[in-house]
C-alpha cells in the first residue's frame, strides 16, 4: 500500500518528536559541562569556554534542524519585558565595579533565553515530558554518580572533593526530584526520588529541602482532578504510614529534624540569623537605595557588599544589581509566565507536564529567597525556570481547554439559541 505522507512533513515530525530529548541532553549536559569546568579551574577560562558551548549549543540543532528557529508566538508584553530586562542589565554594566563581567553575563543571560525561546516554540505538552522524564533519568544516573565520588565521612555531600559546594549540588538536585514526578511509571519514579531525597538530605541544603517539598506538593495538587481513586489511597497510605513511624520514633525524628535545619546551630541556626542572612540582606537593602535606578551592575553586587560574600538572596540581588525597573520586568514574566502554566494545567490534556512546570517555578521561588541568583544560566534548576516562565502566548484553543466546566445557557434558559451563546462567548 503507497502511503499518502508527504516525506518532507514527516521528517519534520520526527524531528519534532525528538525536541524534547534534545532538550534533556541540554540540561543534562549544562550540568555536566559545569563539573568538567569545575574541575578544569576558572584560571585559565576553560570553565568559560565549556559552559559557553553547553548553553548555547541548542541553537545550531535549531538551525540545522526542521523546528523553527526563530521564536514565536509570544505575547509582545513577554517580548517587551524580556527586552527591558535586558536593557537594564546592560545599562547597569555603566556603573558596574566589574563592568567586563557584568557585559558577558548580560550577553550570556539573553543568549541563553534566546534558546529557551527556542524550545518553547518547538515543544508541545507530549514533548516537556518527554524531556522531563528523560532529564529525571539522566540526572538521576549523574547525580547519583557524583554523590558517589564526592562521599566523604563527616562532610556534607558536595563538598567533600572541593569541585562543587553542597547548596549548588542541592539546588541541582532538587530539580530531578520533582522531574521524576513526570515519571508514570511508579516502580522507575519512587526509587529515583528516594535517592535524590537522600542526595538532598546528605547535602545538608535546609532551602533545597524545603523548595523539593513545596514543588512536589505543588505537583500533587495541580494534579487533583487527573488523579485516580488508587493514586489518593496510595498516597494517603504512604502519609498514614508516615505519621505512625513518625510518632513512634518521636524523639529521633525531632532530633533529626532540628539536626538537618540546624535549629540550635552557633552557625546557621535561628540565633545566627540564618547564618548572618538577616544583617546581609539588609546591607543589600542599602546597596539598591543607593542606586534605584541602574543598580549596582548586574552580577556586581557581590565586589560591592563588605560582610558576606554574596547577598544569600537572589530577589534582594536583583534587585540591588539592575534597579527598580530591570527587576519590575524580570517580575512581570516570573508573574505572567506562572499564569500561564497554571492556565495550561487546567486542560487535562497538558496537566501531566504542566503542573511539573507549576511544582518546579514554586520550588524555585522558595530557593531564591536563600540563593545567591534568581534569574541564572549556569544550572539546569535555572534554566528550567526559565523554561517555564518563558511560555508561550495562549492560544484559542488552549483558552477554551482550560476553562473551568460549568453551567451553560442551555442550563440555565432551557433552549439553544446559539447567536445567544457565541454573542456572549465573545
Amino acid at each position: 500500500m503507497t502511503s499518502l505522507t508527504d516525506p518532507e512533513d514527516s521528517s519534520r515530525q520526527d524531528d519534532r518528536t525528538r525536541i524534547g530529548f534534545v532538550m534533556s541532553l541540554w540540561l543534562t549536559g549544562v550540568f555536566v559541562g559545569s563539573l568538567f569546568g569545575w574541575v578544569e579551574g576558572k584560571q585559565n577560562h576553560v570553565y568559560e569556554a565549556i559552559m559557553l558551548a553547553s548553553l548555547l549549543w541548542p541553537a545550531g540543532y535549531f538551525l540545522f534542524s526542521r523546528n523553527r528557529f526563530f521564536p514565536g508566538g509570544f505575547n509582545p508584553a513577554t517580548i517587551a519585558a524580556l527586552t527591558l530586562f535586558g536593557l537594564f542589565c546592560g545599562l547597569s554594566s555603566f556603573v558596574s565595579r566589574t563592568p567586563l563581567e557584568s557585559v558577558q553575563y548580560t550577553m550570556l543571560t539573553m543568549l541563553t533565553a534566546f534558546v529557551v525561546l527556542q524550545f518553547n516554540t518547538n515543544l508541545d505538552a507530549a514533548q516537556y515530558e518527554v524531556g522531563l522524564k528523560s532529564y529525571a533519568v539522566l540526572m538521576a544516573a549523574v547525580v547519583s554518580g557524583f554523590a558517589a565520588y564526592d562521599y566523604v565521612p563527616g562532610h556534607r555531600l558536595g563538598g567533600g572533593k572541593g569541585i562543587l559546594n553542597p547548596a549548588s549540588f542541592a539546588l541541582v538536585t532538587m530539580s530531578v526530584f520533582i522531574a521524576a514526578m513526570t515519571i508514570r511509571r511508579v516502580f522507575i519514579r519512587i526509587p529515583i526520588m528516594f535517592a535524590m531525597g537522600a542526595v538532598i538530605y546528605l547535602t545538608g541544603a535546609r532551602a533545597s529541602a524545603v523548595a523539593a517539598l513545596v514543588g512536589f506538593a505543588v505537583t500533587l495538587a495541580a494534579r487533583r482532578r487527573i488523579t485516580e481513586a488508587n493514586g489518593y489511597v496510595v498516597l494517603l497510605l504512604c502519609l498514614f504510614v508516615g505519621i505512625v513511624v513518625s510518632a513512634y520514633y518521636g524523639d529521633a525524628v525531632i532530633r533529626g529534624v532540628s539536626d538537618f535545619f540546624a535549629v540550635r546551630d552557633p552557625h546557621r541556626g535561628l540565633e545566627s540569623g540564618g547564618s548572618g542572612r538577616l544583617e546581609t540582606w539588609k546591607a543589600v537593602w542599602h546597596l539598591f537605595l543607593s542606586h534605584p535606578i541602574l543598580g549596582v551592575g548586574f552580577r556586581a553586587h557581590e565586589a560591592m557588599l563588605k560582610i558576606n560574600t554574596s547577598a544569600h538572596n537572589g530577589y534582594l540581588a536583583l534587585l540591588a544589581e539592575i534597579g527598580v525597573f530591570g527587576f519590575g520586568a524580570a517580575l512581570f514574566l516570573t508573574l505572567s509566565g506562572v499564569w500561564k502554566i497554571w492556565r495550561r494545567n487546567q486542560d487535562p490534556s497538558q496537566t501531566f507536564s504542566h503542573s511539573v512546570l507549576l511544582g518546579l517555578a514554586c520550588g524555585y521561588f522558595v530557593l531564591a529567597v536563600f540563593e545567591r541568583y534568581f534569574i541564572n544560566a549556569g544550572n539546569p534548576t535555572s534554566l528550567l525556570f526559565l523554561l517555564s516562565i518563558l511560555a508561550p502566548a495562549l492560544s484559542d484553543d488552549e483558552h477554551a481547554a482550560a476553562q473551568p466546566a460549568g453551567p451553560t445557557m442551555h442550563d440555565y434558559y432551557g433552549g439553544d439559541d446559539e447567536e445567544l451563546v457565541s454573542g456572549l462567548s465573545r
